[in-house]
């Protein structure tokens, strides 16, 4: 039973690994006839996840894997909560200064961001880690580390950002990683469905993370 817990988790991050650099290869591409600017770097990494969103939820649909996207009842609770995170998304201050810019970065951190990653780890990976673990909590804390973890994959956008202390900025960005992942599984935990946490991830960073 324990070598095959290992072998999941092996598994999980070995699918990881290839979701970030599949990610950083569409960028580069990118980057190779065209300049980069954090603008465009932005731009690109939604792009990105864009993309590979769709082709996960392609095959997770192929291979008949649930990602627990809806509640089991979407009750008037969803709905105000819904109606809350959409007020938070239109009324903030950058959606009305600074022209179109500020505006698709929102789309990216509050919108696209979270469905991206939240498929994936609230979605894929916690039900995955459910059928190798008898108690939720342990569920719970394998995929807020991996979470934490997940976040040194951005290093790429944040080192063309960053021109000194990199490595503490990384550390940062891994403890910001935990600490949502930590929310964040705990909403997954109450709710059981991924799309309470995509709307709270999408709020959290309207934020800034």
């Amino acid at each position: 039973m324990e070598d095959c817990r290992e072998k999941s988790i092996k598994k999980i991050i070995v699918l990881l690994v290839f979701l970030q650099l599949l990610l950083f290869t569409i960028e580069q591409c990118f980057f190779i006839f065209f300049k980069r600017t954090d603008y465009f770097d932005s731009m690109v990494t939604m792009f990105g996840m864009i993309v590979i969103t769709i082709l996960f939820i392609i095959f997770t649909k192929k291979k008949n894997i649930s990602l627990s996207i809806l509640p089991n009842k979407f009750g008037m609770s969803y709905i105000l909560i819904t109606i809350i995170a959409t007020i938070l998304l239109i009324a903030t201050p950058s959606n009305f200064t600074g022209g179109i810019q500020p505006i698709t970065l929102l789309v990216y951190g509050s919108i696209v961001t979270p469905v991206f990653e939240e498929l994936i780890f609230r979605g894929y990976i916690w039900n995955k880690l459910n059928t190798i673990f008898l108690k939720e909590w342990k569920t719970y804390i394998v995929c807020t580390l991996l979470f934490a973890l997940w976040h040194i994959g951005y290093i790429s956008s944040i080192a063309f950002r960053v021109e000194n202390g990199l490595a503490k900025v990384m550390i940062w960005k891994v403890i910001t990683g935990l600490c949502f992942g930590i929310i964040l599984g705990a909403v997954r935990l109450k709710a059981k469905n991924t799309y309470s946490t995509i709307l709270l991830n999408g709020v959290l960073n309207i934020f800034g993370r």
